[in-house]
């Protein structure tokens, strides 16, 4: 058993050094030491984009973190490009989280754990696309301080947890915890007024075979509020069980946009431009990408009057009225004939929850 553990931490240790070029073995300790010197901070040439809105300078782990695979940095307050094709070992097509640390904790490290983790973020990926983009933000109110934080904890086997603040539909995602993830903690600073913060949990489900995502949100009964309090204090973990058919569904219908068109499409509902799954607010042309909007009037669902598509050269588009039904997907193509837009809309059936797959993410075992 000895032998098995020291091989499997040798391989650990290799496959860092791959990743990342900046990780070396102290022959006096024994311990392994992160060369901060060598992380890039210069954008590349790939189809993966995180913003960073915090203050403070990062450092972007692919998966879990004591793995070491660091991929790069970003200066505070600026965005850059990743390539992930660059990750040994990593599927042509699949799912994996993310995750930062602020530079001043690496560098200053030996060694950094969950612990030292200020943002997590769910990346879907398809490397045979080229065409394919993904974009995260790292919340701004991220205390990248780390002096005080709330605990959750994510019980469901099969989904993902994206807490999100404020709003349980739009609200901005804070954090992303893997499936049975307990006691995570999440960098937040007080607010000063004093008041609580309102949290809400979107479940998540990415299928291994087809990369398709499922979201499930939940509603306004489904609440968490938590005050953040200084790090090291007894606090008591926000908890949540994961979607039921009897609690947490669906309350967005899932449309399927595909651009036949030669120009790229923003997506949007009256003056506000949509955001996709990948997480960009366009399609380009030749690109199929799928749209989340709210549907939450009962099971009739909800009807929009003000979905318009914008081309490249500021032709609008009007979607007559249409009726969305919360868990129902939705394929829209868009086709340009003789210079004039068209589309065509169609329900393509209803989604169900999934009650004995489980997510399949790269870099968690």
């Amino acid at each position: 058993m000895k032998t098995k553990t020291l091989l499997w931490a040798c391989a650990a240790v290799l496959f860092a050094a791959i990743v990342a070029g900046c990780v070396s073995t102290n022959s006096a300790t024994g311990g392994v030491n992160l060369k901060s010197k060598d992380v890039s901070f210069k954008s590349e040439a790939g189809s993966l984009t995180i913003s960073n809105e915090t203050s403070s300078d990062v450092v972007i782990f692919v998966g879990r973190v004591e793995k070491n695979a660091v991929i790069g940095g970003i200066k505070a307050n600026e965005q850059r490009t990743f390539d992930l094709s660059k990750v040994p070992g990593i599927p042509d097509t699949g799912s994996l989280l993310i995750r930062a640390a602020t530079f001043e904790t690496y560098k200053g490290r030996a060694r950094v754990t969950e612990d030292d983790v200020i943002y997590t973020g769910l990346v879907v990926y398809n490397l045979k696309d080229k065409t394919d983009r993904s974009s995260l933000s790292i919340y701004r109110g991220v205390d990248s301080s780390q002096q005080s934080c709330i605990y959750v904890s994510n019980e469901s086997e099969h989904y993902v947890l994206e807490l999100r603040m404020g709003n349980p539909g739009q609200g901005d995602i804070i954090a992303t915890l893997p499936p049975l993830q307990t006691n995570k903690r999440i960098y937040l600073s007080p607010r000063d007024d004093g008041l609580a913060y309102d949290f809400y949990p979107t479940f998540v489900f990415v299928n291994p075979k087809t990369g398709e995502k499922t979201s499930m949100n939940a509603g306004k009964t489904d609440r968490k509020r938590a005050l953040p309090e200084k790090v090291g204090g007894d606090l008591t973990p926000i908890r949540f069980a994961g979607p039921s058919k009897s609690s947490i569904g669906y309350d967005v219908a899932f449309i399927s946009l595909q651009n036949d068109t030669g120009a790229g499409i923003e997506f949007r509902n009256a003056e506000t431009t949509l955001r996709n799954q990948k997480g960009n607010r366009f399609t380009p042309s030749g690109r199929t990408d799928v749209y989340e909007i709210q549907s939450t009037n009962g099971e009739g669902g909800q009807t929009y009057t003000a979905l318009t598509f914008e081309f490249d050269d500021f032709t609008k588009k009007t979607i007559n009225p249409y009726t969305f039904k919360p868990g129902y997907k939705y394929e829209v193509i868009v086709t340009q004939m003789n210079g004039n837009y068209q589309y065509d809309i169609r329900e393509a059936g209803q989604k169900s929850l999934v009650e004995d797959a489980r997510i399949q993410l790269f870099g968690e075992n």
